[in-house]
């Protein structure tokens, strides 16, 4: 069956191919410059790194329309986020070492800090005994109750060859901190330290003085300490008089430095008045350095170290290590009856 078209007819179905083509055309080019922005996007997106893609926008509903390019960069951003990973973990232990040695220092200066502070320690202390430095504060109306049982408890002590602790000396303070007592014990060495204290806690003796003794004590404190070399303690004594306790809080790593300029400066205050003793702590209070005198009186104190400052080593001495200090403390003493330095 043949189809017979007019003329006119022939012509406005080619015009309306025409169109139609015209049309598509114009549709395939709108589309192309719809799509043109995303997928530039996409294109930048894969060189970017995966930290990069939130920041740049590029991870939107327009880039579902992409699905090829979307699995490329999402790809991409797989082994750019373990790439990542990697380097982190590697680079994690040098981060810490960096850090650690910031705060702490290198290992190699931990070493030398340590042996640097047992060197000083070893070259300024006597060595031969270590000593324990009690400092109680008790409650004011409790001290004439805490003055006997310490009176008994601290010669029964000191008394007894089982223990071999020496008591070197049991103060009242009565200028200064009032209501506190201290009292120093001599050991022989950190091996004496360790004999004599689990045989005093075990003790019969210990267990009743400790229930009757403690509702009395407000505070307490313990230090060990070791003697300078150049000052060492005083032998039991009736000097009579006062006794005073000035205590020094130093700079960390300046213990070398307070030792050989007082070293010096003792020299010149010996001329005047003997020490009693020098102790500078290892366990407790650290970098902290305890002086003992004695004096007549407290007239006669201000006149001795009016003596001292005119001689010019002991004025140097005071100027250098007044530099080292962080704290003082001055306390003035009474020894108690049964104190061997009294």
């Amino acid at each position: 069956m043949h189809v017979h078209v007019r003329p006119r007819q022939a012509v406005s179905v080619r015009q309306s191919q025409h169109k139609l083509f015209a049309s598509s055309a114009l549709g395939h080019q709108t589309m192309m410059v719809l799509q043109r922005p995303v997928m530039q996007a996409a294109r930048s997106a894969r060189a970017l790194p995966s930290t990069s893609l939130l920041a740049s926008g590029v991870v939107c509903p327009l880039s579902t329309s992409l699905a090829p390019p979307s699995r490329s960069f999402s790809s991409s951003s797989h082994h750019q986020i373990e790439r990542s990973r990697l380097v982190q973990q590697a680079e994690e232990p040098k981060k810490k070492g960096i850090l650690g040695s910031l705060l702490h220092g290198s290992a190699k200066a931990q070493k030398e800090g340590v042996i640097e502070q047992q060197s000083h320690s070893t070259s300024v202390a006597r060595g031969k005994y270590v000593h324990e430095i009690q400092k109680h504060k008790v409650y004011p109306g409790k001290v004439d109750e805490y003055k006997e049982l310490i009176g008994n408890f601290y010669t029964h002590i000191a008394n007894s060859p089982a223990y071999a602790v020496k008591l070197t000396g049991s103060w009242e303070t009565i200028v200064g901190e009032l209501d506190t007592f201290y009292h120093i014990f001599e050991f022989e060495g950190y091996a004496g330290y360790d004999s004599a204290q689990p045989k005093i806690a075990q003790s019969k003796e210990y267990a009743e003085f400790r229930q009757k003794v403690m509702p009395l004590i407000e505070a307490r404190t313990s230090q060990i300490c070791q003697e300078f070399a150049f000052w060492a303690s005083a032998p039991p004594n009736q000097y009579g008089g006062i006794y005073e306790l000035r205590s020094y809080t130093l700079k960390p790593g300046s213990l070398l430095e307070w030792e050989t300029e007082w070293r010096r400066g003792l020299e010149a205050r010996r001329k005047f008045v003997e020490p009693i003793g020098a102790w500078f702590a290892q366990i407790g209070s650290l970098h902290n350095v305890v002086h003992m005198w004695q004096y007549d009186s407290l007239e006669s104190r201000a006149a001795t170290r009016a003596k001292a400052w005119e001689v010019e080593t002991w004025s140097q001495t005071v100027s250098k290590t007044v530099k080292l200090c962080y704290r003082m403390q001055a306390d003035i003493l009474k020894p108690l009856p049964f104190s061997p330095l009294r």
